[in-house]
């Protein structure tokens, strides 16, 4: 190569890298949990277990409670129709004509109007 096709060295301006910048990484603060608070947290999740415990124990109470109802009122029920279907039965069998003619066929009574008397 000869010097007309050499080109001149030429000081080139370097490129200016840019600076780096030192990036600061976020700063984690761990919080250390200390031995009170600890303790109120348990007491906490302690009391919220028992408050589910007592609530759980009322519902199971309230349903058995309602199960006794709902069997009681199916006995009164079985019960009054029990008791209706006796008190037509007295009805029935308490009627004057039943009385007159068990007298007459049984007993061998007979009916005289003359005979009776009324009591003030």
């Amino acid at each position: 190569m000869n010097q007309t096709q050499r080109v001149p060295y030429v000081q080139r301006p370097e490129k200016a890298e840019p600076k780096r910048q030192a990036v600061q990484e976020p700063v984690i603060i761990r919080r250390h949990v200390t031995k009170g608070e600890r303790l109120l947290w348990m007491l906490a999740g302690l009391a919220v277990f028992v408050m589910a415990l007592i609530i759980v124990a009322n519902e199971a109470r309230l349903y058995m409670v309602s199960r006794d109802i709902a069997r009681l009122e199916t006995q009164y029920d079985n019960q009054s129709k029990i008791t209706q279907q006796l008190k037509s039965d007295a009805d029935s069998l308490s009627s004057p004509n039943r009385i007159v003619r068990f007298a007459e066929k049984e007993l061998g009574l007979k009916l005289d109007i003359k005979n009776i008397k009324v009591l003030p």
